[in-house]
């Protein structure tokens, strides 16, 4: 990966900015759309089987393009990639708001899932090009700014809702801001092209599977704990649904808040040390959720868990997107490919055994996850520090 020229101080931090931005309008059209999930369900008719499938051509979608993604970053540039595909975030927007039927929506939802997977490797490579350009480590920091656009998205999406505005003129109107600024990113994201012209398609090997296996387990803890922590503390200790819902809130937070702070940690401990050191730290917070029968108490315990898992995908992600001979697109999309993927199948399979045992057992197997995190974090990343 090279960058075309090197950057100005001046010219780097509005290309630093113009990738934050990136970050902030991907989350913010997440937030936009999630916020009215339940106004869709009703648009559409559908019932919460019916649901769950169509949003599951989201994840869907966003997974099987992320390695496709990653050569087409490598090959016409992130900077190009970026918002090219920020811009198709907004439209698709426009169609799920228009979808009547499950068809429509699960269609709409897969195409959103292509445009959002694709940025997501697109913009991340683009952040590790910014630091190989001289800006220092930010890639955490890029994102917190994502939490941050999801949460404001989502917020500003419940007052809409609260105002009894439908779902279709709301998404039109934010996605003309969307893809304003989609194409304000192409005139400022730092230009980003591999070398050669595009590297190959390629599958993880070597380094990469075991970083994409480490990125598994951590988006895996991480959608584990968005999904079920308040449902955990409903079933297990009768929490009030605003209790419940605060577990989920404290998660959140706590590890948007710890992203700001990730890269001078990285800075400060190394890369193993922070990884390793927060995925034990995140197993300390699980592990006190889990023996607590006190709500409160548990909802410290995911709090912990988010401060340690905060900084855990951003510095895989780093790594990846630093392998000697491969393109930061064709990395990131290799490893977050397995990583995504682990998101996207963790909360079923904690919900199919839950049946099977007890939620609390269940979650057991998160535990051993941060534990394979805390010793393969320390092993893979150490050979990578100076």
């Amino acid at each position: 990966m090279t960058p075309a020229l090197p950057a100005g101080s001046r010219d780097l931090r509005v290309q630093a900015a113009a990738v934050a931005a990136a970050f902030m309008l991907n989350g913010l059209s997440f937030g936009i759309w999630a916020a009215r999930i339940p106004a869709v369900k009703a648009q559409t008719g559908l019932d919460e089987a019916g649901l769950g499938f169509a949003l599951l051509g989201a994840s869907v979608g966003a997974v099987l393009t992320m390695t496709f993604g990653g050569w087409l970053g490598s090959k016409f540039g992130t900077h190009v990639m970026t918002p090219l595909t920020a811009v198709g975030c907004a439209v698709m927007t426009v169609f799920i708001g228009a979808s009547s039927n499950f068809a429509s929506l699960t269609i709409s939802l897969l195409i959103f899932g292509v445009c959002q997977g694709t940025m997501d490797v697109s913009m991340n490579a683009n952040g590790i090009a910014v630091e190989h350009a001289g800006s220092g480590p930010i890639i955490s920091r890029l994102h917190a700014s994502w939490s941050i656009g999801a949460f404001v998205g989502a917020l500003v999406s419940t007052q809409v809702a609260a105002f009894g505005i439908p779902v279709l003129p709301e998404f039109a109107v934010a996605a003309v801001g969307l893809a304003i600024g989609g194409v304000l990113l192409r005139f400022t994201m730092l230009p980003d092209r591999h070398a050669e012209g595009g590297g190959r398609l390629r599958l993880p090997t070597g380094p990469l599977v075991l970083l994409g296996a480490l990125a598994l387990c951590g988006l895996m803890a991480e959608g584990s704990a968005t999904d079920w922590s308040g449902v955990y503390l409903q079933r297990t200790m009768n929490a009030s649904e605003g209790l419940a819902g605060l577990a989920v809130t404290t998660f959140t937070g706590s590890m948007a808040v710890a992203r700001l702070a990730g890269d001078r940690l990285s800075l400060r401990l190394g890369s193993a040390r922070l990884v390793s050191g927060g995925a034990a730290l995140a197993a300390v917070g699980l592990a006190l959720a889990l023996a607590a029968q006190i709500p409160v108490v548990a909802i410290v315990g995911f709090g912990m868990m988010g401060l340690g898992l905060a900084a855990v995908v951003p510095t895989l992600f780093r790594a990846a997107g630093s392998q000697p001979g491969i393109p930061a697109s064709v990395g990131i999309a290799a490893v977050s490919t397995m990583g995504y993927a682990g998101g996207l199948i963790g909360p079923p399979v904690i919900g199919t055994l839950a049946t099977a045992v007890t939620l609390r057992g269940s979650l057991l197997i998160i535990l051993v996850m941060l534990a394979i995190l805390t010793v393969g974090g320390r092993r893979a990343l150490t050979r990578r520090e100076p």
